[in-house]
Protein backbone atom coordinates (compact mmCIF):
# COMPACT_ATOMS: atom_id res chain seq x y z
CA UNK A 1 0.00 0.00 0.00
CA UNK A 2 1.17 3.63 -0.62
CA UNK A 3 0.64 6.16 1.82
CA UNK A 4 1.60 9.59 1.65
CA UNK A 5 0.81 11.46 4.64
CA UNK A 6 3.00 10.35 6.28
CA UNK A 7 5.02 13.03 6.70
CA UNK A 8 2.63 14.22 9.14
CA UNK A 9 3.64 14.06 13.24
CA UNK A 10 0.80 12.62 15.34
CA UNK A 11 0.14 12.63 18.51
CA UNK A 12 -1.90 11.82 21.55
CA UNK A 13 -3.74 15.29 22.56
CA UNK A 14 -4.49 18.39 20.90
CA UNK A 15 -2.06 20.31 23.28
CA UNK A 16 0.70 18.27 21.90
CA UNK A 17 -0.34 17.93 18.17
CA UNK A 18 3.10 18.95 15.85
CA UNK A 19 1.27 19.10 12.32
CA UNK A 20 -1.79 17.81 11.57
CA UNK A 21 -2.60 14.19 12.47
CA UNK A 22 -3.68 13.02 15.46
CA UNK A 23 -3.33 9.09 16.63
CA UNK A 24 -4.86 7.09 19.42
CA UNK A 25 -3.61 3.90 21.08
CA UNK A 26 -5.79 1.10 21.35
CA UNK A 27 -3.31 -1.63 22.10
CA UNK A 28 -0.93 -3.06 24.19
CA UNK A 29 2.72 -4.68 23.91
CA UNK A 30 2.69 -8.17 22.21
CA UNK A 31 4.75 -10.92 23.23
CA UNK A 32 8.04 -11.50 21.33
CA UNK A 33 7.88 -13.56 17.68
CA UNK A 34 4.19 -13.62 18.03
CA UNK A 35 1.95 -12.92 15.00
CA UNK A 36 -2.02 -13.08 13.80
CA UNK A 37 -3.91 -14.21 11.18
CA UNK A 38 -6.98 -13.55 10.98
CA UNK A 39 -9.52 -15.67 12.66
CA UNK A 40 -13.26 -15.86 12.45
CA UNK A 41 -14.24 -14.82 16.18
CA UNK A 42 -15.74 -11.33 17.00
CA UNK A 43 -12.87 -9.12 17.51
CA UNK A 44 -12.98 -6.93 20.90
CA UNK A 45 -11.74 -3.66 20.76
CA UNK A 46 -9.74 -2.45 23.75
CA UNK A 47 -9.72 1.16 25.34
CA UNK A 48 -6.79 3.30 24.45
CA UNK A 49 -3.88 2.57 26.75
CA UNK A 50 -1.39 5.73 26.33
CA UNK A 51 2.53 5.22 26.92
CA UNK A 52 5.07 7.75 26.80
CA UNK A 53 8.84 6.37 25.81
CA UNK A 54 11.83 7.04 23.90
CA UNK A 55 10.88 6.33 20.06
CA UNK A 56 12.42 4.49 17.85
CA UNK A 57 10.35 5.77 15.02
CA UNK A 58 13.42 8.58 14.29
CA UNK A 59 15.86 5.75 14.15
CA UNK A 60 14.25 3.59 11.82
CA UNK A 61 13.61 6.59 9.23
CA UNK A 62 17.35 6.94 8.96
CA UNK A 63 17.16 3.36 8.25
CA UNK A 64 18.09 1.99 4.76
CA UNK A 65 18.07 -1.70 4.25
CA UNK A 66 21.18 -3.07 2.07
CA UNK A 67 19.77 -6.42 2.75
CA UNK A 68 16.65 -8.26 2.32
CA UNK A 69 14.91 -8.48 5.63
CA UNK A 70 12.70 -11.26 6.44
CA UNK A 71 9.76 -11.14 8.18
CA UNK A 72 7.98 -14.15 10.03
CA UNK A 73 9.89 -16.58 7.20
CA UNK A 74 7.25 -15.59 4.98
CA UNK A 75 8.05 -12.19 3.43
CA UNK A 76 10.80 -10.28 2.26
CA UNK A 77 11.21 -6.71 3.48
CA UNK A 78 12.61 -5.44 -0.29
CA UNK A 79 15.56 -2.75 0.19
CA UNK A 80 15.83 0.93 -0.85
CA UNK A 81 11.84 0.16 -1.62
CA UNK A 82 10.56 2.43 1.03
CA UNK A 83 7.03 3.38 0.11
CA UNK A 84 5.86 6.03 2.76
CA UNK A 85 6.28 7.17 6.24
CA UNK A 86 5.23 9.20 9.05
CA UNK A 87 5.20 9.58 12.97
CA UNK A 88 3.58 5.93 13.01
CA UNK A 89 6.49 4.48 11.11
CA UNK A 90 7.21 3.49 8.15
CA UNK A 91 5.87 1.52 5.15
CA UNK A 92 8.28 -0.64 3.36
CA UNK A 93 7.33 -2.68 -0.26
CA UNK A 94 7.86 -6.51 0.79
CA UNK A 95 7.19 -9.76 -1.60
CA UNK A 96 5.86 -13.54 -0.42
CA UNK A 97 8.76 -15.68 -0.68
CA UNK A 98 6.23 -18.37 -1.89
CA UNK A 99 4.38 -16.82 -4.04
CA UNK A 100 6.21 -13.75 -5.37
CA UNK A 101 2.90 -11.29 -4.98
CA UNK A 102 4.13 -8.19 -3.74
CA UNK A 103 2.52 -6.33 -0.53
CA UNK A 104 2.48 -3.49 1.73
CA UNK A 105 4.33 -3.69 5.27
CA UNK A 106 3.84 -0.93 7.76
CA UNK A 107 6.32 -0.79 10.55
CA UNK A 108 5.70 0.88 13.93
CA UNK A 109 8.07 1.22 16.67
CA UNK A 110 6.96 -0.35 20.14
CA UNK A 111 8.01 2.48 21.94
CA UNK A 112 5.57 4.71 20.03
CA UNK A 113 4.01 7.26 22.03
CA UNK A 114 0.57 6.29 20.63
CA UNK A 115 0.63 2.75 18.61
CA UNK A 116 -2.11 1.92 16.30
CA UNK A 117 -0.91 -0.91 13.82
CA UNK A 118 -2.98 -3.39 15.85
CA UNK A 119 -6.23 -1.37 16.45
CA UNK A 120 -5.66 -0.91 12.54
CA UNK A 121 -5.23 -4.61 12.09
CA UNK A 122 -9.02 -5.57 13.80
CA UNK A 123 -10.57 -2.85 12.30
CA UNK A 124 -9.53 -4.52 8.63
CA UNK A 125 -10.38 -7.48 10.13
CA UNK A 126 -13.85 -6.63 10.73
CA UNK A 127 -14.26 -4.77 7.01
CA UNK A 128 -12.23 -7.55 5.22
CA UNK A 129 -15.16 -8.71 3.45
CA UNK A 130 -16.23 -4.80 2.28
CA UNK A 131 -15.52 -3.79 -1.40
CA UNK A 132 -12.42 -1.11 -1.11
CA UNK A 133 -10.87 -2.09 1.54
CA UNK A 134 -7.08 -3.31 1.78
CA UNK A 135 -6.73 -7.01 3.12
CA UNK A 136 -4.79 -7.52 6.44
CA UNK A 137 -2.55 -10.32 6.15
CA UNK A 138 -0.45 -10.56 9.17
CA UNK A 139 0.19 -8.91 11.90
CA UNK A 140 3.65 -9.53 13.94
CA UNK A 141 5.61 -8.37 16.79
CA UNK A 142 9.53 -8.64 16.30
CA UNK A 143 10.17 -7.53 19.57
CA UNK A 144 11.54 -3.33 18.65
CA UNK A 145 8.67 -2.85 16.18
CA UNK A 146 5.16 -4.12 15.24
CA UNK A 147 4.78 -5.35 11.51
CA UNK A 148 1.63 -5.45 9.82
CA UNK A 149 1.51 -6.87 6.43
CA UNK A 150 -1.44 -5.58 3.68
CA UNK A 151 -2.16 -5.44 -0.06
CA UNK A 152 -0.26 -3.28 -1.80
CA UNK A 153 -2.31 -0.48 -3.38
CA UNK A 154 -1.28 2.44 -6.01
CA UNK A 155 -0.68 5.96 -5.15
CA UNK A 156 -3.03 8.02 -3.31
CA UNK A 157 -5.54 10.62 -4.63
CA UNK A 158 -3.18 13.76 -2.79
CA UNK A 159 -0.15 12.33 -5.14
CA UNK A 160 -2.45 12.35 -8.12
CA UNK A 161 -3.29 15.75 -7.54
CA UNK A 162 0.15 17.16 -7.40
CA UNK A 163 0.66 15.51 -11.32
CA UNK A 164 -2.42 17.23 -12.70
CA UNK A 165 -2.12 20.00 -15.15
CA UNK A 166 -4.78 21.80 -12.66
CA UNK A 167 -3.61 20.91 -9.50
CA UNK A 168 -7.70 20.14 -9.15
CA UNK A 169 -10.07 17.80 -10.09
CA UNK A 170 -12.77 18.35 -12.68
CA UNK A 171 -16.24 18.44 -11.21
CA UNK A 172 -17.04 14.79 -12.76
CA UNK A 173 -13.83 13.05 -10.78
CA UNK A 174 -14.42 14.71 -8.02
CA UNK A 175 -18.48 13.87 -7.53
CA UNK A 176 -17.20 10.22 -8.58
CA UNK A 177 -14.64 9.87 -5.97
CA UNK A 178 -17.50 11.40 -3.35
CA UNK A 179 -19.99 8.79 -4.16
CA UNK A 180 -17.84 5.89 -3.66
CA UNK A 181 -16.27 7.39 -0.56
CA UNK A 182 -19.71 7.74 0.70
CA UNK A 183 -20.63 4.01 0.10
CA UNK A 184 -17.18 3.50 1.93
CA UNK A 185 -18.32 5.54 4.72
CA UNK A 186 -21.86 3.59 4.78
CA UNK A 187 -20.43 0.57 4.80
CA UNK A 188 -18.26 1.17 7.90
CA UNK A 189 -20.98 2.55 9.58
CA UNK A 190 -22.91 -0.27 9.50
CA UNK A 191 -20.20 -2.51 10.87
CA UNK A 192 -20.39 0.58 14.03
CA UNK A 193 -17.00 1.76 13.03
CA UNK A 194 -15.98 5.92 12.45
CA UNK A 195 -12.72 6.25 10.75
CA UNK A 196 -12.06 9.64 12.45
CA UNK A 197 -8.97 10.50 9.57
CA UNK A 198 -10.65 11.42 6.55
CA UNK A 199 -8.12 13.21 3.73
CA UNK A 200 -7.24 12.50 0.28
CA UNK A 201 -4.10 11.28 1.06
CA UNK A 202 -6.18 8.29 2.82
CA UNK A 203 -7.92 7.54 -0.63
CA UNK A 204 -5.82 4.98 -2.97
CA UNK A 205 -6.37 3.91 -6.42
CA UNK A 206 -5.82 0.25 -7.33
CA UNK A 207 -2.42 -0.66 -8.76
CA UNK A 208 -3.45 -1.67 -11.95
CA UNK A 209 -4.61 2.26 -12.90
CA UNK A 210 -7.60 0.87 -15.12
CA UNK A 211 -9.55 -0.15 -12.01
CA UNK A 212 -12.39 2.26 -10.78
CA UNK A 213 -11.86 1.11 -7.20
CA UNK A 214 -11.14 3.67 -4.62
CA UNK A 215 -9.79 2.43 -1.33
CA UNK A 216 -9.92 3.83 1.70
CA UNK A 217 -7.15 3.46 4.01
CA UNK A 218 -5.14 4.00 7.01
CA UNK A 219 -7.70 2.69 10.60
CA UNK A 220 -5.43 3.89 12.97
CA UNK A 221 -7.58 6.60 14.32
CA UNK A 222 -11.05 4.41 13.94
CA UNK A 223 -13.18 3.24 16.69
CA UNK A 224 -16.93 1.35 17.23
CA UNK A 225 -19.27 4.29 18.20
CA UNK A 226 -21.37 1.81 19.73
CA UNK A 227 -20.74 0.50 23.39
CA UNK A 228 -20.32 -3.55 24.74
CA UNK A 229 -24.53 -3.09 25.05
CA UNK A 230 -24.91 -2.06 21.54
CA UNK A 231 -25.72 1.90 22.78
CA UNK A 232 -24.43 4.51 20.62
CA UNK A 233 -21.52 5.83 22.68
CA UNK A 234 -22.78 9.29 24.93
CA UNK A 235 -21.75 12.62 23.76
CA UNK A 236 -19.32 14.02 25.74
CA UNK A 237 -17.27 17.43 25.70
CA UNK A 238 -13.73 18.51 25.43
CA UNK A 239 -12.20 15.70 23.87
CA UNK A 240 -9.21 15.84 22.23
CA UNK A 241 -8.62 16.53 18.55
CA UNK A 242 -8.44 12.91 16.70
CA UNK A 243 -7.78 13.37 12.83
CA UNK A 244 -6.68 15.91 10.37
CA UNK A 245 -6.93 19.97 10.79
CA UNK A 246 -7.41 20.70 7.43
CA UNK A 247 -10.85 18.18 7.22
CA UNK A 248 -12.27 17.73 10.89
CA UNK A 249 -15.53 18.79 11.47
CA UNK A 250 -16.33 22.07 13.11
CA UNK A 251 -17.93 19.98 15.95
CA UNK A 252 -14.59 18.06 16.58
CA UNK A 253 -12.71 21.73 16.15
CA UNK A 254 -15.43 22.17 19.49
CA UNK A 255 -13.88 19.53 21.26
CA UNK A 256 -17.11 17.27 20.82
CA UNK A 257 -17.07 13.54 20.72
CA UNK A 258 -17.12 12.01 17.14
CA UNK A 259 -19.85 10.35 15.51
CA UNK A 260 -20.96 9.57 12.23
CA UNK A 261 -21.78 13.02 11.17
CA UNK A 262 -18.11 13.76 11.66
CA UNK A 263 -17.15 11.64 9.02
CA UNK A 264 -19.56 12.66 6.46
CA UNK A 265 -18.51 16.01 7.09
CA UNK A 266 -15.20 15.77 6.38
CA UNK A 267 -15.78 13.58 3.04
CA UNK A 268 -17.80 16.72 1.86
CA UNK A 269 -14.50 19.26 2.77
CA UNK A 270 -12.56 16.85 1.11
CA UNK A 271 -15.02 17.22 -2.13
CA UNK A 272 -14.83 20.94 -2.43
CA UNK A 273 -10.91 20.62 -2.01
CA UNK A 274 -11.38 18.60 -5.07
CA UNK A 275 -13.44 21.04 -7.18
CA UNK A 276 -11.69 24.29 -5.84
CA UNK A 277 -8.08 22.76 -5.71
CA UNK A 278 -7.56 24.27 -2.27
CA UNK A 279 -9.79 25.26 1.08
CA UNK A 280 -9.25 28.96 2.65
CA UNK A 281 -8.05 27.90 5.31
CA UNK A 282 -5.27 26.10 3.79
CA UNK A 283 -1.47 27.96 4.43
CA UNK A 284 -2.62 29.56 7.32
CA UNK A 285 0.17 31.38 9.26
CA UNK A 286 0.08 31.63 12.95
CA UNK A 287 2.14 31.80 16.38
CA UNK A 288 1.36 28.58 17.33
CA UNK A 289 -0.84 25.59 17.01
CA UNK A 290 -3.59 26.66 19.35
CA UNK A 291 -3.63 30.22 17.44
CA UNK A 292 -3.82 28.42 13.98
CA UNK A 293 -6.50 25.85 15.12
CA UNK A 294 -8.79 28.75 16.00
CA UNK A 295 -7.80 30.69 12.80
CA UNK A 296 -8.90 27.71 10.72
CA UNK A 297 -12.09 27.08 12.86
CA UNK A 298 -13.19 30.89 12.44
CA UNK A 299 -12.64 30.28 8.46
CA UNK A 300 -14.39 27.42 8.47
CA UNK A 301 -17.58 28.29 10.57
CA UNK A 302 -18.13 31.49 8.19
CA UNK A 303 -17.13 29.08 5.12
CA UNK A 304 -21.21 29.52 3.65
CA UNK A 305 -20.75 33.31 3.55
CA UNK A 306 -17.06 32.97 1.74
CA UNK A 307 -16.50 33.82 -1.97
CA UNK A 308 -15.11 30.13 -2.79
CA UNK A 309 -18.21 28.38 -1.22
CA UNK A 310 -20.63 30.62 -4.28
CA UNK A 311 -18.24 29.08 -6.66
CA UNK A 312 -19.55 25.53 -6.02
CA UNK A 313 -22.68 23.79 -7.57
CA UNK A 314 -25.62 24.28 -5.97
CA UNK A 315 -26.11 20.84 -5.09
CA UNK A 316 -23.19 20.51 -2.96
CA UNK A 317 -23.42 23.43 -1.05
CA UNK A 318 -26.94 21.81 -0.77
CA UNK A 319 -25.43 18.60 1.03
CA UNK A 320 -22.93 20.78 2.86
CA UNK A 321 -25.81 22.39 4.99
CA UNK A 322 -27.59 19.32 5.15
CA UNK A 323 -24.44 17.78 7.08
CA UNK A 324 -24.37 20.15 9.30
CA UNK A 325 -27.86 19.56 10.63
CA UNK A 326 -26.81 16.22 11.36
CA UNK A 327 -27.50 15.27 15.42
CA UNK A 328 -24.87 13.50 17.19
CA UNK A 329 -26.76 10.16 17.57
CA UNK A 330 -28.62 10.48 14.35
CA UNK A 331 -27.63 7.91 10.99
CA UNK A 332 -26.55 10.35 8.26
CA UNK A 333 -28.78 10.44 4.99
CA UNK A 334 -26.48 8.75 2.68
CA UNK A 335 -29.00 7.91 -0.45
CA UNK A 336 -30.12 11.69 -0.31
CA UNK A 337 -26.25 12.76 -0.41
CA UNK A 338 -25.72 10.93 -3.72
CA UNK A 339 -29.02 11.98 -5.26
CA UNK A 340 -27.69 15.20 -4.70
CA UNK A 341 -24.59 14.04 -6.33
CA UNK A 342 -25.38 12.31 -9.29
CA UNK A 343 -27.99 15.20 -10.20
CA UNK A 344 -25.03 17.33 -10.12
CA UNK A 345 -22.92 15.10 -12.11
CA UNK A 346 -25.88 14.67 -14.62
CA UNK A 347 -25.95 18.71 -14.97
CA UNK A 348 -21.83 18.99 -15.44
CA UNK A 349 -22.96 15.66 -18.41
CA UNK A 350 -25.38 18.12 -20.28
CA UNK A 351 -23.67 18.74 -23.09
CA UNK A 352 -20.21 16.67 -22.50
CA UNK A 353 -20.36 13.12 -23.28
CA UNK A 354 -19.54 11.01 -20.12
CA UNK A 355 -16.72 8.68 -20.20
CA UNK A 356 -17.19 7.12 -16.70
CA UNK A 357 -13.24 8.00 -16.56
CA UNK A 358 -11.08 9.67 -13.83
CA UNK A 359 -9.23 11.84 -14.92
CA UNK A 360 -6.22 10.67 -13.97
CA UNK A 361 -7.25 7.97 -16.30
CA UNK A 362 -6.83 10.89 -19.12
CA UNK A 363 -3.46 11.74 -20.75
CA UNK A 364 -4.86 15.53 -21.37
CA UNK A 365 -5.54 16.23 -17.53
CA UNK A 366 -1.96 14.83 -16.16
CA UNK A 367 1.49 15.97 -16.05
CA UNK A 368 2.80 12.92 -15.68
CA UNK A 369 1.36 9.23 -16.43
CA UNK A 370 -0.07 8.17 -13.42
CA UNK A 371 2.08 4.85 -13.22
CA UNK A 372 4.94 6.93 -12.94
CA UNK A 373 3.82 8.68 -9.92
CA UNK A 374 5.60 6.10 -7.80
CA UNK A 375 9.14 6.26 -9.07
CA UNK A 376 9.15 10.22 -9.60
CA UNK A 377 8.49 10.66 -5.65
CA UNK A 378 10.91 7.80 -5.15
CA UNK A 379 13.57 9.66 -7.34
CA UNK A 380 12.58 12.81 -5.35
CA UNK A 381 13.21 11.04 -1.74
CA UNK A 382 16.68 10.26 -3.07
CA UNK A 383 17.49 13.86 -3.76
CA UNK A 384 15.71 14.86 -0.96
CA UNK A 385 18.18 12.01 1.15
CA UNK A 386 21.38 13.29 -0.92
CA UNK A 387 20.55 17.09 -0.24
CA UNK A 388 20.54 16.01 3.69
CA UNK A 389 23.44 14.27 3.83
CA UNK A 390 25.58 16.99 2.03
CA UNK A 391 23.95 19.41 4.55
CA UNK A 392 25.35 17.23 7.22
CA UNK A 393 28.52 16.71 5.91
CA UNK A 394 28.77 20.70 4.99
CA UNK A 395 27.55 20.80 9.44
CA UNK A 396 30.23 17.94 10.35
CA UNK A 397 33.30 20.10 8.38
CA UNK A 398 32.06 23.59 10.23
CA UNK A 399 31.38 21.97 13.59
CA UNK A 400 35.51 20.63 13.03
CA UNK A 401 36.43 24.19 11.80
CA UNK A 402 34.82 25.56 14.75
CA UNK A 403 36.85 23.20 17.11
CA UNK A 404 39.84 23.97 15.50
CA UNK A 405 39.18 27.95 15.28
CA UNK A 406 38.25 27.59 19.30
CA UNK A 407 41.27 25.65 19.90
CA UNK A 408 43.63 27.82 18.43
CA UNK A 409 41.46 30.67 20.42
CA UNK A 410 42.28 29.02 23.35
CA UNK A 411 46.05 28.67 22.86
CA UNK A 412 45.98 32.23 22.29
CA UNK A 413 43.63 33.03 25.28
CA UNK A 414 46.63 30.87 27.78
CA UNK A 415 49.13 32.64 25.96
CA UNK A 416 48.06 35.74 27.04
CA UNK A 417 47.01 35.23 30.45
CA UNK A 418 50.49 33.48 31.43
CA UNK A 419 51.85 36.84 30.16
CA UNK A 420 49.78 38.71 32.90
CA UNK A 421 50.02 36.24 35.38
CA UNK A 422 54.41 37.00 35.05
CA UNK A 423 54.02 40.41 35.13
CA UNK A 424 52.05 40.84 38.13
CA UNK A 425 54.61 38.34 39.72
CA UNK A 426 58.19 39.76 38.24
CA UNK A 427 59.00 42.90 39.95
CA UNK A 428 57.99 46.58 37.64
CA UNK A 429 61.83 47.22 37.09
CA UNK A 430 61.82 44.26 35.31
CA UNK A 431 58.91 44.90 33.52
CA UNK A 432 60.37 48.54 32.37
CA UNK A 433 63.63 47.36 31.42
CA UNK A 434 61.90 44.39 28.81
CA UNK A 435 59.52 47.49 28.30
CA UNK A 436 62.42 49.19 27.07
CA UNK A 437 64.11 46.19 24.68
Amino acid sequence: MFYNNMDKKTTCSSNNLPNKNHRISFHKKTSKNTFEKIPNSTIKIKTPVPKIKSSLTDNLKLKNFDEIQTINEEFNLIPNEKLGGGSFGLVYKCQNIHTKKFFAAKIESNDSVCPQLKNEFQMLKLLKNGEGFPTPILLKNSGMDTIMILDLLGPNLEDILHYTKAKKFSLQTSIMIFIQILSRLKFIHENKIIHRDLKPENFLVDSNTREKTLYLVDFGLAKKFVTSENKHIPFKKNRPIAGTVRFISLNTHKGFEQSRRDDVESLVYILMYHVLGQLPWDNVKCKNKEEKYEKIFEIKNAFKFSQEFKKLPDEIKEIYEAVLLIEFEAKPNYDYYENLAEKCLEKFNENDFFDDLFDWQKIEFMVEPIFMINDLKKKKNEEIKEFEMKLEDDEKINEKNVEKNTKNENKKNVKRNNKRRLSSILPMSYQLKNLKK
